[in-house]
């Protein structure tokens, strides 16, 4: 009986902490600005390790991480200079995230040489 209550608790805890718990901070990544040149995104690595997360927004413990993301780059009302390749710069970002904060993070390629295009946080605010 005692085997059976732990299991349970393992399986509940973890709902329970989720549904409660403002101590992470929500990354968005399925949000593009078209027209200020950011594509939405698809997180491929956290902290250097495979991940798969939702892209309309998953939680991530507080402090710095580095983000590892693709992009479907729409470049209709961005100039470009040079052939598409159809290779970006796939750099990680570095960013210090807090609790009870919403991050938008998306690939900005404002630039006109593809070798400048970069993941951004284009926004934050606090979680809802």
């Amino acid at each position: 009986m005692k085997f059976l209550n732990y299991v349970v608790l393992s399986v509940l805890l973890p709902l329970g902490v989720q549904a409660t718990d403002t101590g992470a901070a929500k990354v968005v990544t399925s949000f593009s600005k078209a027209a200020q040149c950011i594509s939405a995104v698809h997180v491929t690595k956290i902290d250097g390790k495979e991940a798969t997360v939702q892209r309309m927004g998953f939680d991530l413990d507080p402090g710095p991480h580095s983000l590892n993301a693709r992009a479907l780059v729409d470049t209709s009302f961005c100039k470009v200079v040079g052939p598409d390749t159809g290779r970006y710069p796939n750099t990680p970002i570095e960013h210090i995230f807090e609790a009870g904060k919403t991050y938008y993070l998306g690939f900005d390629h404002s630039a006109t040489m593809r070798q400048d295009w970069k993941l951004v946080v284009w926004k934050e605010e606090p979680s809802k």
